[in-house]
């Protein structure tokens, strides 16, 4: 656990004052998050490890609230997830992935984010505040390559049960009108979820 030194504390007490509930991830009640929750959780974990972050979700599952990430530092993809099951623990399970073990997928997103100019934080905060609802999953959209030249993150908020795709140009800020092209279907957390040992 080397990216993580001695600053996990910071990512738990993130997780613990996000406002996120044990009702947060049922899919019996309205997820219940709070503006400003993701972004604040993907700076911290930027500036505790120095990675950047691939992608960065709120735990799409029932059960305790919990967040998950694919980070990049040093040529190595770094999936975390940070649970806290009840008031008194957090869980912090983190899986590194050497680059002989990532696919191309992998590589392409590492690749893509070392172009962005803007902060996924600050992306978060620009598409919350655009939609007036919470994120709950966010990353660099498309890799760059042969048939995409946009550099940007994909956010998705929600607002009640409805949850809205929006994207966020990395390079200059702005809100992307169309973003449906820049989406992929298998995400940073989802491929290095599946890769990590």
């Amino acid at each position: 656990m080397h990216i993580l030194k001695s600053k996990t504390t910071l990512l738990v007490l993130v997780l613990g004052s996000s406002g996120l509930s044990q009702q947060t991830l049922g899919r019996d009640v309205e997820p219940i998050v709070p503006m400003g929750a993701l972004a604040q959780a993907a700076a911290a974990l930027e500036k505790d490890t120095g990675g950047r972050i691939l992608e960065i979700r709120l735990a799409d599952e029932t059960g305790a609230p919990a967040f998950e990430a694919a980070l990049t530092k040093g040529g190595t993809v770094v999936y975390m997830r940070i649970a806290s099951p009840s008031d008194d623990v957090s869980e912090i399970e983190v899986s590194h992935l050497p680059q002989w073990l990532q696919n191309y997928q992998l590589d392409a997103y590492r690749r893509s984010v070392s172009k962005a100019r803007v902060a996924i934080d600050q992306a978060i905060t620009k598409a919350e505040q655009n939609d007036k609802s919470p994120a709950i999953d966010a990353g660099i959209a498309k890799p760059l390559g042969g048939t995409n030249a946009v550099l940007a993150y994909f956010v998705e908020t929600i607002k009640g049960s409805k949850r809205h795709q929006l994207a966020v140009d990395a390079t200059t800020g702005a809100m992307i009108a169309n973003p449906e092209s820049l989406y992929e279907p298998h995400t940073p957390v989802q491929l290095a979820r599946r890769l990590a040992p």
